[in-house]
């Protein structure tokens, strides 16, 4: 089976950032195989056009590995980094995400689907993985999964709290994958918010189109016991969790990976202690946490988070799935 047509498993991260994705990816990444492409969208922009960094430390351009990959996908007729950017935009935005659930999207979208097809399948042939992780957390780009032919799709819903993903995104972090010293994006308390809003509650209805392969996970649950968190997830997407990182429940051994794009976090290797970083309880001002709390109100007790954030969490169930209009897919 060639590396267009071979059977993947896929598990794709969805929801919004700063939700604790980068350290479950690279923790999946460490496991036997399992190979984590990181943000895979972000390939044409930020790793070819731009040349930010992998994960494994050389510019994306320069990795072998990304370069085997892709002479597998597309050999000779490597597609136009820029032409993909420009179908990203086109046809592959947040807003787009509803219409992307039907069997056949629009020519733009679908080549893009046949593009991404292909890197899946040449990843999986180069690698030997079982399973790969995308952690783009783009709920458009997951919504083209459940139609992508040879390939069996997972869709792992990561959730935080969002006062503590605004106060995340509020913080000056340095931008370590550039050939120059910059500073990571900032987002405001409000429209931090409202990404939080609008990408779990796209991915939460994307869960109709791969059946019984959604699974949504709180990132204070995973924080709280690491380990049994991430072999259920491998138990999840039918992959033995043999050769894993972990030294005891909550101590990991991270290997080198080859992300692309995403939180500094990704190129942290070796042993890591894993624990809850809810600094932002004693450090948020008062402001932003209202402002978060407000917006997110109508999720928020949904998905188990309490309006006073002096109250523990309360313990929830993964919300019944919503079904969209276009969920006969498989």
């Amino acid at each position: 089976m060639s590396a267009t047509t071979r059977l993947v498993k896929v598990m794709y991260i969805a929801g919004w950032g700063r939700s604790g994705t980068t350290i479950v990816d690279n923790i999946l990444n460490s496991y036997d195989g399992v190979f984590s492409t990181g943000e895979l969208f972000y390939l044409w922009s930020r790793g070819l056009i731009e040349g930010r960094k992998c994960g494994c430390g050389v510019t994306l351009p320069r990795c072998a590995l990304w370069g085997d990959i892709l002479d597998a996908a597309f050999g000779a007729e490597r597609p136009d980094p820029r032409r993909m950017f420009r179908l990203q935009r086109q046809a592959i935005r947040v807003r787009h995400t509803r219409a992307l659930t039907a069997p056949v999207a629009g020519p733009e979208a679908e080549e893009y689907r046949q593009v991404t097809r292909r890197l899946y399948g040449a990843i999986g042939e180069v690698t030997g993985a079982r399973l790969i992780i995308d952690s783009s957390k783009i709920p458009s780009a997951a919504a083209l999964l459940p139609g992508m032919a040879g390939v069996e799709p997972y869709l792992l819903h990561m959730i935080r709290d969002p006062r503590a993903v605004t106060h995340s995104w509020m913080r000056t972090v340095p931008q370590v994958d550039r050939g120059k010293p910059a500073m990571m994006h900032r987002e405001a308390p409000a429209a931090s918010t409202m990404h939080w809003l609008v990408r779990n509650a796209l991915a939460e209805r994307l869960a109709g189109a791969y059946g019984g392969r959604y699974r949504m996970l709180r990132y204070e649950d995973f924080v709280a016991r690491p380990r049994a968190t991430i072999e259920s997830l491998l138990d999840f997407a039918g992959v033995d969790a043999v050769d894993g990182p972990f030294t005891d429940d909550v101590t990991v051994s991270l290997a080198t990976n080859h992300t692309i794009a995403g939180n500094p976090g990704r190129f942290r290797t070796g042993e890591v202690a894993l624990r809850a970083d809810d600094r932002w309880r004693q450090e948020q001002a008062p402001g932003p946490r209202l402002t978060a709390t407000a917006l997110a109100w109508p999720l928020l007790h949904r998905y188990g988070y309490r309006a006073r954030t002096s109250l523990p969490n309360r313990p929830v169930r993964p919300p019944a799935p919503r079904v969209p209009e276009h969920s006969k897919l498989s």
